[in-house]
Parts: structure tokens; sequence; C-alpha cells
């Protein structure tokens, strides 16, 4: 025993000299800009630019830009080094039709997020209102924008519908949603106003250009995007693809394009720039495995040798420290297009997507979810709500890197009140999702199941959880409603995680492992929910409408 514990101390020094020298590797700082989405509106006197951009730092040593650049580059996120920041921001721009393009600055926390509208025959941009965050509209002035208030989100009242024929156009403003509703559509068209909104992730087109009318004169606008990635590339570089640029100039003088935004690629910081920067957009994002926790792991291989119980106990300690410490807490929602993954499952997209449109779902938005954790997984999410029954249905499919992408699949959800959701899925569950669950957070596992056959389970087990717990579901079936309750289950989920008892925890994870395989009781997550029905039942039971 007494060797053994002589060469694990001395294999603990040489790991750690390792680990030092490591750390004293200098770093280089840089930080880039990428265009998210950009909403132009114009008329005859006059054109607005507003483009939504992400100004993005890292951080890094020759070791991590020598694995990124080989097919090994996922390795790289292993090590502690390619630390992350992320800051939302918002630029406007003003064309006269002499051409003249002007900088126009906005108010403090302003969002291309809201309500367009015209206010006395000038533009208007008014967000709902969200607990979560403070935004501000904005309105122009003739001179400048000025800050609009968030209003509170209308409350509508249940009625009548009339229905559309699936090929209605836009023109004929027969149908709701996109950049702007149907009301906003005639408002701006019998004003004379234009508008086209451009997200930031494309298509297989490089270069696409929009004709804009001025008065007399006429406007070529100019988008160059970055090819797709080449089959097999397994590098990642979030400045490498969407908008490349963004130009403007009059049609018959081309010579004379103006620049709205391009993409400048990296640029070195120094690291105080950094550091303050980081400071001011929230908490840096770090790897999530450190060097630290690869020194612990070869420690565990080493001292398995002295008992199974002292590996057990090694390897459980501190894990609930490193869960916690590398989950999400929040989210963004940068626009997304399916060419953008090319190991998409594109024909079990467009069959969701026939699936859900047939069935009365509106898309909302296709986007990739990106978390402010560790280490995100590059993913494509199309969202869909459904306004008569008040759920949203995804498509989505995550994208590991260096290993091979999960089964695009969907889902549908809806939020009750009390704090209650219930999801169904047709993805297998994993065995890992025992240590998310929520108390009211209900779920069911389907696969196989046909996507209209999944809404009308959905459909039922809902009728029954609201009648049985004398709730109703929450109506708001918007983007803007599907971002709180993604937001809010972070913090949820995170809260959940802290209270669980990992030696408990980590066991059932492992036992599910083999339950999975065996039966699919597993597939169904109750929560408190069973309990619940059955206090009310026994002391005071109450009809809901659902």
């Amino acid at each position: 025993m007494s060797r053994r514990l002589v060469f694990a101390l001395v294999l603990l020094c040489l790991v750690a000299g390792v680990v030092a020298c490591y750390a004293l590797l200098p770093k280089r700082y840089a930080q880039g800009e990428r265009l998210n989405q950009t909403d132009i509106f114009w008329n005859e006197k006059e054109a607005f630019f507003f483009l939504s951009t992400s100004r993005i730092g890292k951080s890094a040593n020759f070791l991590t830009d020598k694995l990124q650049r080989t097919r090994y580059g996922y390795l790289a996120l292993m090590l502690d080094g390619r630390s992350q920041f992320y800051d939302q921001r918002m630029k406007a721009y003003r064309l006269t039709p002499y051409g003249e393009l002007q900088t126009v600055a906005l108010p403090e926390d302003a969002t291309i997020v809201g309500n367009w509208a015209l206010a006395d025959g000038k533009l208007q941009l008014v967000p709902v209102e969200n607990k979560y965050t403070h935004k501000q509209g904005f309105q122009w002035d003739g001179e400048k924008f000025i800050a609009v208030a968030a209003q509170p989100k209308p409350q509508v009242q249940g009625g009548s519908a009339k229905l559309s024929p699936d090929d209605a156009d836009d023109d004929d403003d027969e149908r709701d949603g996109g950049t702007l509703n149907r009301a906003a559509r005639k408002m701006f068209k019998d004003a004379g106003w234009h508008y086209k909104d451009l997200v930031g992730f494309t298509g297989s087109d490089t270069q696409a250009t929009l004709l804009m009318q001025l008065g007399k004169a006429a406007f070529d606008l100019r988008v160059t995007s970055f090819p797709q990635p080449a089959l097999g590339n397994t590098a990642f570089d979030m400045l490498a693809f969407g908008t490349k640029s963004l130009q403007i100039a009059k049609s018959d003088q081309p010579e004379t394009a103006q620049t709205l935004w391009s993409q400048n690629g990296w640029r070195a910081i120094s690291k105080s720039e950094f550091e303050q920067m980081a400071k001011r957009t929230g908490p840096v994002v770090r790897a999530p495995v450190t060097i630290w926790i690869w020194l612990a792991l070869l420690l565990f291989v080493t001292l398995l040798r002295f008992g199974a119980f002292g590996h057990w106990l090694l390897k459980l300690l501190g894990m609930k420290g490193r869960v916690l410490k590398n989950m999400a807490t929040s989210y963004s929602f940068p626009p997304a297009t399916a060419a953008q993954f090319p190991a998409m499952d594109m024909a079990a997209l467009e069959r969701y997507t026939r699936e859900f449109e047939s069935l009365g779902f509106v898309r909302l938005l296709d986007f990739s979810l990106v978390s402010n954790a560790a280490n995100p997984i590059p993913s494509f999410c199309r969202l869909y709500a459904h306004t008569t029954y008040h759920c949203f249905g995804e498509i989505s499919q995550l994208f590991p890197r260096g290993k091979a992408p999960l089964t695009l699949a969907c889902s549908i959800q809806s939020v009750l009140q009390n704090g209650w959701s219930l999801t169904f899925s047709d993805r297998k569950p994993m065995a890992a999702g025992s240590l998310v669950r929520r108390k009211k957070a209900l779920s069911v596992s389907m696969p196989g199941t046909n996507t209209s056959a999944l809404l009308q389970a959905f459909l039922q087990m809902r009728d029954r959880v609201c009648q049985d717990l004398g709730i109703s579901v929450v109506r708001e079936d918007t983007l803007e409603a599907y971002i709180a309750k993604v937001q809010r289950g972070a913090t949820e989920i995170r809260e959940a995680v802290k209270e669980k008892n990992f030696a408990t925890a980590v066991s059932h994870v492992y036992y599910r492992k083999l339950a999975l395989l065996r039966t699919k009781e597993d597939y169904t997550w109750l929560g408190e929910y069973p309990k619940e029905a059955e206090r009310r039942k026994q002391g005071f039971p109450a009809a809901a409408r659902c």
C-alpha cells in the first residue's frame, strides 16, 4: 500500500507540473462581430436599416489554435483557454433619395423584436413588456429616434376565427405573422411603405440584390454571404458563416457603393480590454472540462488500484459542483437556416414541416439555440405555434462536435398555470435526463409516433392534467412567450439540480441506462402531478377549463 501511495504522490507532482506549465502559456485575446438580422423599411422619401449584431470575444493559446486546424479540433474545447463572451448590439442607418447614408443613434437598450407600426406616418417599434428583459422601442420624429416604452401584451378574448387558403399570398393580407402582422402590413402598404427582413444565416447563394425605389432614385442593396463549408470540415468558426457584407449603391452608379456592415474577422485586443468587455456583458464562458478536471481523471485512473470504494468516492466527489458550473443560465436565439448545417436530415425536416403545417401550426422562427454554457452544442430548431390549441411545436436536431448528429425529432409543448408545463416528444429519452427533471414539468416520450397522433395524445393528456389540477392553459402563442418559457426553464432546471442528492441521482442515471433497454416505464415523467391530483381529489375537487 505504501509503494502505491508514493507512486500516486509522484504522479500527482508530475501532472501538477504539466498543468502549471500549460497555465503559464501566453494567451491571445480577440473580438469579432456577427450579423444576426437586418430589418429594412423604405418609401419614396427615405429608407431605414436596422442591424442586430453580436459582438464575440475569445481567448486562446498556440496549442488550442493548432488543434483547431486539425480533424481533432474538438479537443481544443477540452482545454482551458477558449473563454468567450457575447454582447448583443443594435445599429441604425437612414438613406435619402440623394444617396446620403446617415448613421442614426438608437435609444439605450433598443431591441429589434416587437410590433412595427406607423405613428403619424413615422416609423415606430413597440416591444412587448417582458419581466425577464427590459428593452426599449423607438419612434422616428423626423430628425432622430426617441425612446418608446414596452407595452403589456394585449389580452385577446377567445372567439371565432376565419380560415384562409393555404396558397394565400402575403400581398393579399390573408396571413398573419412574419415581420409585420396582417394589420401592420395593410397600414404600411396604404402609406406607401415597403419592408424586407434579412436573417444573418443565408442559404446556398453567396450574392443577392434587393432593388429599392426612393422617389425617382433606384438603389441596389447587395448582400454577400460566406459559401457553405465543405463536407467533412470539422473546424467551427462563428465568424465564418452567414452574411459577409451589406452594401448600398445607386442602381446606375454601382461604383458609389457604401458599406452598412462587413465581416472583418477577428481583431486582436489586450487582456484588459477583454476583461472590461466581459464584465459589461456578463460572466465569461469557459470550457466545460478544464485541465484541473483532466488532472482529477488521471488521478482517478491511478487511485482505482486502491479499490472500488475509493474509485466511487473519487468519481462522485465534486461532480455536483462541476455540473452546476457548466449548466446554462440563459439562451440566445439567433436566426438560422437548415442549409447552415450540412449534416441536417433534410428529408425528415421537410416531412415534419408538412405535417405540422397541415395540422394548423404557424411557423414563428428558424433559429439555433445558443446557451451561455461553456460548450454550447450546435443545433437547429424550427419553431411553430398553434393559435387554436395554444401550444408550441418544435422540430430540432443537435450536432455534437466530433460525434454523429442526433436524430431529428419533434416535440409539442404547453405552458400551464401555476408553473406547470407539459411536453410530448417522439424522441427516445436519454438516461441523463433524470438529472434535470422538474417537479412541475411533465414529459412523455413516444418514439415512432406520427405527428398527428402525438398532437392528439398531447391534447388528451393536457385536458386531463388541467381538470385534475384545476388549472388552465396559458394562452400565449408568441415568440416572446416561447423565449420567456425557455429562459425560465433554464433557471428552474438549475434549481432542481441544486436540490438533488447526487449520490442517488448518479445511481439513478445508470439504472435508467439499463431500464430504458427493457421497459418504457421511464418514457413518462409525471413529477408531482399524481400526488397533487390525489390531494385535490381528497380535499377540494374543482373543475377547470383548458
